[in-house]
């Protein structure tokens, strides 16, 4: 087997690139990454910990060596290598590889379907005549995710004042899109109430100033009015806070 070692020149050649780490045993990837020079080649001496680091291990405990396969070069730079990087790890679906996170850029360019693109550029401003809380979960929401999943990532835990008592409504909202309507029911602390797909005791720690709702899916005339419909103009262009409130 030719040695690992990425020359000046290969380097040069190489530019930006994305590469994957493909176990030979089953001839699957098991990592992707990005990069330029020798990166591809410093995970071999990785000690760390970590499930890569640990797949390594089990390979050359078989007496074999990890395969790495380039599989894009020639980028124009870190952000084309790492949009790359991201469409690649959603293709092949995180939870099949060693990889930690999707890629530092997938939640801006995330895998879609195009009837998704096509129903975004084509929404209308929401006019929002209800006493509402618009909460933006962009960190959170996965094109994919259940209903269930949805209304929990939305409910808390947020930090917000005494005007969430007169809130009717809250919206889940994700790329200046309202994705679902929801009734709030009651208020409570952070972390106090029960959680089917989030650590409901790392929630609790932040209870002092967070709060989280009870509530249900809204009527469904209500949901004609606001889902589907943009609410981008509502939130401060630069604005940190994920929550706004309308009619409060």
């Amino acid at each position: 087997m030719a040695e690992m070692n990425i020359t000046p020149d290969l380097a040069q050649a190489l530019g930006y690139y994305v590469y994957a780490y493909v176990d030979p045993r089953d001839k699957k990837i098991f990592y992707i990454g990005k990069g330029i020079g020798s990166r591809a080649t410093e995970h071999l001496s990785d000690n760390g910990v970590s499930e890569k680091v640990d797949r390594i291990r089990q390979i050359r405990n078989a007496r074999l060596e990890p395969v790495i396969d380039i599989l894009a070069h020639g980028l124009r730079d870190d952000e084309e290598a790492t949009r790359v990087e991201a469409a690649l790890i959603e293709v092949i679906g995180i939870d099949n590889l060693t990889n930690q996170v999707k890629g530092h850029l997938s939640n801006i360019y995330p895998r879609r379907g195009l009837s998704d693109l096509i129903i975004e550029s084509k929404a209308e401003s929401a006019q929002i005549t209800d006493p509402a809380l618009l909460i933006r979960i962009n960190k959170q929401f996965r094109y994919d995710m259940s209903a269930e999943e949805l209304y929990e990532y939305t409910r808390g835990i947020w930090v917000i004042g005494p005007r969430r008592e007169r809130a009717k409504f809250v919206m889940a909202v994700y790329a200046g899109i309202v994705r679902e309507v929801y009734e709030v029911e009651s208020w409570h602390r952070a972390g106090s109430t029960h959680y089917k797909f989030r650590d409901q005791t790392a929630l609790a720690t932040k209870s002092d100033r967070r709060w989280e709702f009870i509530g249900s899916v809204a009527a469904e005339e209500v949901r004609e009015r606001y889902k589907g419909r943009s609410v981008a103009h509502l939130f401060r262009p630069g604005q940190q806070s994920p929550v706004v409130g309308v009619g409060l």
